[in-house]
């Protein structure tokens, strides 16, 4: 199984790993063998890469949690980005002018916002008994997100590698479950963001970018007044700040940033930087953790970064590498104790020509061969042709608000 860009795939090629759409349901399952219909399908729904089955055996992706969890925690998001958006919509209209008392139905949404951050407490904790229920776990997989939907796919995304990390710099339970609540819902304060803005494939206007640097402390300000506590709003808007005292909205610096907030930077520039999104490709892993690695102490709290750095491969599964031999490999499996020399199957000669039968080398075991570099990595089209979408939080914002 390798990773393939989209434009690359052809009618009856295998789907080696299951697609999902923006409600987190099942699209096509892993196994299908895809036609030109399917194929369409997944370009239109903005897929830029898919997992592919091959002659490549044996290829472990190193999931983090179950598809169902995943399924579960996005209805989470969306119910409670969905309540959230109805509570400030009524408390906006209860303020105006002409209203002398609150509107009827407020004990309803009160009692509706408190199920939904705890729904929002529960699906962190569902992500944390799967993650501490693993023996190890890496961060050594790319999460294809479809380019509508890239929003919630990244909080999850985030979510999951900062629990990894949490992990590592030896949070207890309570503490990774706050940690997982507030890194899923660092972006929250985007949704008072048009998705126009937040997701337009060109430069933004000097007004639309202080907009969108706007969003911590719109999203401070939605969460610290639901029950999910303070530092879920804190990792919100504190997740922008940097080591150095250089990020925003307050110029914070070193320990004057929340341990949280600090976990969810790093994860959160990193999944940014290896996700396509309508105005930026996706860069490879290696390049996002080599700029996060040069940054410990600048940007990064030097303590997060070593702990990323040792579960954060810089050639994930199925993806390929060139080899200091000139071949061509697929990373099949990962060496926890040395990320960068993973278990490939050489597919290719120094040449180009693909071999019979590729052959299985564990770098670990060979110290004489090493990765050289990355093989082609999996782009989206130009940015200028990616329509605008807002995925699921437009969806759930349309469903909470009336129309005008």
């Amino acid at each position: 199984m390798r990773i393939v860009p989209i434009y690359r795939v052809k009618p009856g090629m295998r789907l080696g790993r299951s697609v999902q759409d923006q409600d987190g349901r099942l699209i096509i399952t892993a196994g299908i063998t895809l036609n030109e219909r399917l194929l369409t399908l997944l370009e239109r729904q903005g897929y830029t890469a898919l997992y592919i089955a091959d002659k490549i055996g044996d290829v472990e992706l190193p999931e983090l949690v179950s598809l169902q969890t995943k399924q579960e925690v996005i209805r989470s998001i969306a119910q409670f980005i969905e309540i959230e958006a109805l509570h400030a919509r009524r408390l906006s209209l209860s303020l105006a002018p002409g209203h002398l008392r609150p509107l009827s139905g407020r004990n309803m949404i009160s009692k509706a916002r408190y199920d939904v951050s705890l729904n929002m407490l529960k699906a962190a904790e569902m992500l944390v008994r799967e993650i501490i229920s693993r023996k190890e776990v890496l961060i050594g997989m790319v999460d294809i997100k479809s380019l509508h939907d890239y929003s919630f796919g990244h909080s999850v995304q985030v979510a999951l590698n900062a629990l990894v990390v949490g992990r590592i710099l030896g949070y207890d339970r309570r503490e990774l479950r706050v940690l997982g609540a507030g890194a899923l819902l660092h972006d929250i304060g985007k949704t008072v963001i048009s998705p126009s803005v937040w997701m337009k494939p060109g430069d933004l206007t000097h007004e639309e970018f202080a907009r969108v640097r706007d969003h911590p402390e719109a999203g401070f300000e939605i969460l610290r007044r639901t029950s999910l506590g303070l530092m879920p709003a804190h990792t919100a808007y504190q997740h922008h700040e940097r080591w150095d005292g250089s990020g925003y909205p307050r110029g914070l610096a070193s320990d004057k940033i929340i341990g949280l907030a600090r976990v969810t930077a790093v994860c959160d520039v990193f999944d940014a930087m290896t996700s396509d999104r309508p105005y930026k490709k996706a860069q490879h892993p290696m390049e996002a953790l080599s700029f996060i690695v040069s940054n410990s102490g600048i940007l990064f709290d030097p303590r997060v970064v070593e702990a990323f750095s040792r579960v954060a491969a810089p050639f994930p599964v199925a993806t390929g590498v060139i080899l200091s031999t000139d071949e061509t490999a697929v990373v099949k499996r990962l060496n926890p104790r040395a990320l960068d020399r993973p278990v490939v199957a050489v597919t290719k000669d120094p040449h180009g020509n693909y071999y019979a039968h590729p052959r299985t080398i564990d770098l670990e075991q060979h110290p004489e061969i090493r990765i050289a570099s990355y093989a082609e990595w999996y782009t989206a089209p130009d940015p200028g042709q990616i329509s605008a979408f807002g995925g699921l939080v437009a969806s759930a914002l349309d469903r909470a608000l009336p129309e005008g």
